[in-house]
């Protein structure tokens, strides 16, 4: 017992000293035209944004703000006519009762699980989840593959997972990929990937979902961005790597800003100290060339794509760089519209419904997405899904895995038997 105290007491003195960094920054939401939110991304951190419910065009946004900064930015909102409301007051305290949460449930999770190396109690590292992804394939042969994609820039294994009653061998079958974690601070979508291999190979809720569709899920598709998010800096959104000019102060790109797609054309997005680093060049990252091998592989059977993010509830589809729609917009919709329905009949009372649209009309322009890039390159249903964050925001307590992951597989088991009956 005298262990297990002091083991705690170590870590709570590790979290304090982690998150010093945001000691007195402030959190707050901003609301204002799209384009004014967009344009903040090259000068301050935009956690997340989300259409407002009642102006249309008009966007509300997380913001961090430091002590230095926060004179200058709030009488920009007031010079500009956006609404402001400061949300916290000090985010490192709000990291430190996040870590400190996390440790207990990783404890009490363990006590649970008898064996099993994964829950949906607490949140996991990436070597956890690379374990478990190796012992579902021991466990499964006939079912999962793992495969050893690539290193990340700092060396750490890239594994994804293919699920298929047929080993990938017959070409009639329509294939989903999902991604997790491409964004390193977005903690609650491993858990969401995680648990949709669990419903199709553990519990096989739904064989008609193997036996006619195969499946690839990369969980941890950022491993050195999402560790670090886990050691140095909760916030921390990019990859790691120091290939470009500039890294030495300005580290890593932004993975979904790296795909080949209107790339090289935004000003803010050629910066390496923005949040939203394109990269020095298209797929400069191992990370996101892992996703386009894999699209590119299944190319000719790809019929769903869906990158997982945190938060804001919505499904948004092609085209972001403007706010037209592909030849397929209405498929794009409905599929969207049913997998939000089945996530909202599930939802919690105090959960926003699912908003489905255009990423460019429901948000603003981006460029170098892996929705778009999937979209053009011949994949028919292709989606940015940004999960709940019910008023914790980026900081989904663990107690909400088990709900955000049981409601959101009911979402994608709908997008799966919408690609059986349409493309099977």
């Amino acid at each position: 017992m005298a262990r297990l105290v002091l083991c705690f007491l170590f870590f709570v003195a590790v979290a304090q000293g982690r998150h010093e960094k945001y000691e007195g920054h402030q959190l707050y939401q901003i609301s204002g035209p799209a384009q004014e939110i967009a344009a903040l991304e090259a000068h301050i951190d935009i956690i997340s944004a989300k259409p407002t419910r009642s102006e249309i065009a008009q966007l509300q946004a997380l913001v961090r703000l430091s002590p230095e900064e926060k004179l200058q930015w709030l009488q920009y909102f007031d010079e500009k006519q956006m609404s402001y409301t400061k949300v916290a007051d000090n985010l490192a305290e709000l990291l430190r009762k996040e870590d400190v949460q996390i440790q207990a449930t990783r404890a009490s999770a363990s006590a649970k699980r008898s064996g099993r190396t994964i829950g949906w109690e607490t949140y996991y590292r990436h070597q956890e989840i690379n374990d478990h992804l190796d012992e579902l394939a021991a466990q499964y042969p006939n079912l999962v593959t793992v495969i050893n994609a690539a290193l990340s820039y700092e060396g750490r294994q890239i594994k994804y997972v293919r699920i298929s009653t047929t080993r990938f061998e017959d070409m009639r079958k329509p294939v989903i990929v999902i991604d997790a974690a491409i964004h390193a601070r977005e903690w609650v979508t491993p858990p969401v990937a995680l648990y949709i291999i669990h419903q199709l190979v553990v519990k096989i809720v739904d064989e008609a979902l193997t036996d006619s569709l195969d499946w690839v899920i990369i969980p941890v598709a950022n491993p050195d961005g999402y560790e670090y998010s886990f050691d140095e800096d909760r916030l921390w959104r990019k990859t790691r790597s120091k290939s470009h000019e500039g890294a030495d102060e300005c580290p890593g790109v932004d993975g979904n800003r790296n795909f080949d797609h209107y790339w090289g054309t935004v000003a803010n997005s050629a910066n390496p100290c923005t949040i939203v680093y394109e990269g020095p060049t298209p797929f400069s990252e191992p990370e996101t060339r892992v996703i386009r091998d894999v699209v590119n592989q299944n190319l000719n059977r790809a019929a769903m794509y869906i990158s997982l993010h945190s938060y804001g509830n919505m499904f948004l589809y092609a085209w972001g760089n403007n706010a037209t729609l592909p030849s397929n917009g209405l498929a794009l919709h409905l599929a969207g519209v049913t997998m939000a329905t089945a996530i909202d009949a599930l939802a919690l009372d105090k959960a926003n419904r699912y908003i489905v649209g255009n990423a460019a009309q429901v948000l603003y322009f981006t460029t170098g997405t892996s929705r778009d890039w999937t979209r053009a390159v011949g994949v028919p249903l292709t989606y940015t899904m940004e999960l709940p964050g019910y008023e914790y925001m980026f900081e989904v307590p663990p107690e909400y895995i088990e709900q955000i992951v049981t409601e959101t597989w009911a979402g994608v088991a709908a997008g799966a038997h919408y690609v059986r009956s349409v493309y099977g």
